[in-house]
């Protein structure tokens, strides 16, 4: 089976993609534990330490779902954007910064339904350790 693959450098995170849809973002190196296709239009933030966890910039990491030919833009509070990158139906973004709201563009959504863009939410990622502190686990 065919498997196309994105490593994300700043968190050593790599994203696979089968050619029937099931894809696997986990750690370089790890063993790679394939999910079913992303239900359409889905959105999975993900960081390094949760808020609390540690002083300082973590890897924050914004991967989902998007027609092929979708245009897809991360701008963060700061006003930067963030480069995306895309294996077919699935994009991912990665970043090194303090914990900071993330903005998501889509085109293959009505414009009327991104009056201010969609506020990305994360999470711990199951793959790694439980927070220090359990009850910052999301941004």
């Amino acid at each position: 089976m065919v498997v196309e693959k994105l490593v994300l450098e700043k968190s050593c995170l790599v994203v696979q993609v089968r050619e029937d849809g099931s894809y696997s973002v986990g750690p370089q190196g790890r063993e790679v534990v394939w999910r079913d296709a992303m239900e359409k239009g889905a959105v999975i933030g993900i960081g390094q330490h949760t808020p609390g966890d540690v002083e300082g910039e973590s890897w924050w990491v914004v991967y989902g779902q998007s027609d092929a030919g979708a245009d897809v833009t991360v701008r963060l509070e700061d006003g930067s954007h963030v480069p995306v990158g895309r294996i077919g139906e699935i994009f991912a973004s990665e970043w090194v910064s303090a914990p900071q709201q993330a903005l998501l563009y889509r085109s293959d959504r009505p414009v009327e339904s991104q009056p201010t863009n969609l506020s990305v939410l994360f999470a711990r990622p199951t793959f790694m350790p439980k927070a220090a502190f359990p009850e910052n686990d999301r941004l």
